[in-house]
Parts: C-alpha cells; sequence; structure tokens
C-alpha cells in the first residue's frame, strides 16, 4: 500500500461507523460488542475518530456563535484554535507513528473543518464565491495523497476559483478540465475527476450549480472521457443507479413489508399513480417534511388511483415501529425495507440521500425520481399522472 488510507467500517446491526485507517505495518484488528459497537483499540484509529467526532461536537456547542453571527467573515477564525488543539493531539503520537500517517491524520483535522465551512458558505448561506468569507481556499493544504480520504474540499476549492474568474459553470466537461488544469499530479486529477462525477450523481444538493447541466448523456461523455481513469469503479455503481432512476424507465419492482408484517408488492399496484417518500426516524429532514407528506396522503386517501408510499429505510424495524406507534396515523402506506438505501432497492432508485421523493405513472414508468419536497407542484404532477 504506497500511502495509508482512510475507511469506513459498519455493522449491519449498527447505523454509526467506525472510521480506521490502512497503512503498511499497522495491525487492523476489528472487536464488536453486543450492541453491535466496532472498535480497533488503536491508537491512530482513535485519533481519526476523535477528530470526526470532536468536529461534530465543536460545531454543536459553539452553534450560537455561528449561525447568530451577522459578522460571517470571522466564522473561518473560530475554528482557528480548535484546530491548533487537535493539531498538537496528534503530534503527541509524532514519535510512534509513520510521516505518511502522520500527515494523514493533520490532513483529516483540516479537512474536516474546511468541509463544515465549505457547507456553511455555499449550502446554508448561499454566499457569492466572491463574498470574501470564500479567502479562505487560500489557506486549504497543499494537494498531497492523503487527499483522497476527503477529496471534496478540493472540488469545493476549484468551483469558488473557477467561478471567480467566470460568470457561472459552462459545461460539465468544461468543469472537468478545470480539475486537472489545477491539479499537476496526474494520479490525483484522476480521482478527482471521478470523485467529482460521483459526487454529481449521488449528492446533487451540493452541486446546485452543476447539476442543472447534469443529465443521462452528459454522464455517458463524461464516462467516455473517463474510460482510460483507473478511478473510473469508482463510478460504476452510482452510474447505473443514475441511469435506472431517470425517468421514463421502468420502477424497479421492488417488494417491502408493512406493520403487520405483511408483503407489499409493486407489481401488484401498477395501474396506479405511485408517490413513494423515503425517510427514516434518525432523518431530521425527513421528519420536518413528514407533516407534509402525511397531508398529501389525507389529500388522496380516498382517490383509488392514487398510492402514499411512507418507505422507512431505517436498519431497526423495532425503531421504525416504535415511532409509528407514537405517530398514530392511519393515512398513507407505511412500509418497510431494512437498510434500504444500501440494499437494491437503493441502488435501483439511486437513494444516496433522505428524504428523497420518487413518483411513479400508472404505466409503471418513473416520471420523476429527483423531487425535492412535497409541494403544490408535486400534488400537479400527481393530478396529471392520474388523468391520464
Amino acid at each position: 500500500m504506497p500511502h495509508p488510507t482512510a475507511v469506513t467500517i459498519n455493522h449491519k446491526n449498527n447505523d454509526d461507523p467506525y472510521l480506521a485507517i490502512l497503512a503498511d505495518n499497522k495491525n487492523l484488528n476489528i472487536f464488536l460488542n453486543q450492541d453491535g459497537i466496532i472498535n480497533t483499540h488503536d491508537k491512530v484509529d482513535s485519533l481519526l475518530n476523535y477528530l470526526w467526532h470532536s468536529n461534530n461536537k465543536f460545531i454543536s456547542e459553539n452553534s450560537n456563535l455561528l449561525f447568530g453571527s451577522n459578522n460571517i467573515d470571522t466564522i473561518p477564525l473560530v475554528f482557528k484554535t480548535f484546530r491548533q488543539e487537535r493539531a498538537n493531539n496528534i503530534n503527541l503520537l509524532k514519535g510512534e507513528i509513520g510521516p505518511n500517517i502522520l500527515e494523514l491524520l493533520h490532513y483529516q483535522n483540516d479537512a474536516r473543518i474546511y468541509s463544515f465551512l465549505f457547507y456553511y458558505g455555499r449550502i446554508m448561506k448561499e454566499l457569492k464565491p466572491n463574498n470574501s468569507y470564500f479567502d479562505f481556499v487560500h489557506r486549504i493544504p497543499k494537494l498531497t495523497l492523503s487527499a483522497k480520504s476527503l477529496p471534496d474540499i478540493y472540488l469545493y476549492k476549484y468551483e469558488i476559483e473557477y467561478l471567480r474568474e467566470n460568470d457561472a459553470i459552462e459545461s460539465i466537461t468544461d468543469f472537468l478540465a478545470f480539475i486537472d488544469r489545477q491539479t499537476s499530479n496526474k494520479e490525483l486529477a484522476d480521482y478527482l475527476r471521478a470523485s467529482y462525477i460521483k459526487g454529481l450523481i449521488e449528492s446533487p444538493t451540493y452541486w446546485e450549480k452543476h447539476e442543472r447541466l447534469f443529465n443521462t448523456e452528459v454522464l455517458t461523455q463524461a464516462l467516455i472521457s473517463e474510460k482510460e481513469n483507473p478511478y473510473k469503479y469508482l463510478l460504476e455503481k452510482s452510474s447505473n443507479s443514475f441511469y435506472a432512476s431517470q425517468s421514463g424507465e421502468k420502477a424497479y419492482l421492488f417488494t417491502a413489508e408493512d406493520a403487520s408484517g405483511n408483503q407489499y408488492k409493486l407489481e401488484d399496484h401498477l395501474g396506479k399513480v405511485i408517490f413513494i417518500d423515503n425517510w427514516a426516524t434518525w432523518c431530521r429532514a425527513c421528519l420536518n417534511h413528514r407533516h407534509n407528506v402525511l397531508e398529501l396522503a389525507n389529500k388522496y386517501k380516498n382517490n383509488s388511483d392514487v398510492e402514499i408510499l411512507l418507505m422507512s429505510v431505517d436498519s431497526s424495524k423495532e425503531k421504525w415501529l416504535e415511532f409509528l406507534g407514537k405517530e398514530n396515523s392511519k393515512l398513507g402506506y407505511n412500509l418497510f425495507i431494512k437498510d434500504g438505501r444500501s440494499e437494491e432497492y437503493g441502488q435501483q432508485y439511486n437513494i444516496n440521500f433522505i428524504p428523497k421523493y420518487i413518483l411513479i405513472g400508472k404505466d409503471g414508468k418513473i416520471i420523476n425520481a429527483n423531487i425535492q419536497e412535497p409541494s403544490i407542484a408535486v400534488e400537479q404532477a400527481i393530478e396529471n399522472a392520474s388523468k391520464v
């Protein structure tokens, strides 16, 4: 293994993953307790998880300052002491670990902070690229192989730099070429291009300025242009899901179960307009929209041509049933597919994030598998589909 890499270890009975570093001359012993909690009992791995969890904890503890401040230029400075404190903790292991692992840990420290700063500026505040807030991009560490562990900060950096030179993203191909121009290391350029295309497919809400330019034709062209890319394997699963979930494609015929353990087979319900709310009990955004979904279900409860499915993709059936018991609603079809996002169901409908809403027509073909939220426009789409 030429350079250490960070990996995620998951257990099917636990929603909390564990991070670990793979490297030459480093043992990886995985321990699992009765609750499905994973640990390797390795100092380096413990430090890696500390960098991840402490980031979220720091943001939570400083939420009033971070989200209540009117002087957004000071937000990057809030993390200065926090970053140095974590760097000091990393350096405590300096005499015990090799320089490449040390570099990776320091990169993880920086990258997790910059990931939040980009999210804050690009997504939450929707700041213009020329806003002085984004001047922190000049302080992002020099690109090294450690970037492969969290590559997105460089893609976001490139977006800011591109838009500071241009009025808008011209095309996906043009931005891919920009990645090449900005990245002198060919291996990293290949990796970043593959990561960018994968991100467009799996996390379109993070690429709002690019998403409108992305469709099946563009993806096909991109896959052809990347056919010699050694990291093209990163795109295989997500691109297949993207193609399968596009408008006009036949809907994947899934089987789910209801709260009584009875099977719901989509093929038995074809000929109806079907709206699917993909959600989970732990997903705050899903729960924020649930009232609107239930209102939609209430509107069509007496319409035999329309079905509203509330599809839980939780890993725990017990948590789902407990939620339904507290909610005590009879609206819509409450269904469950265990770990639905990672199973065939999620792959076929390209469910990489939730909530995700899907509309299927009477002919069993997908009308839209990328609905942002329940709305008047969704109701209109259901009405139009019902008339066919």
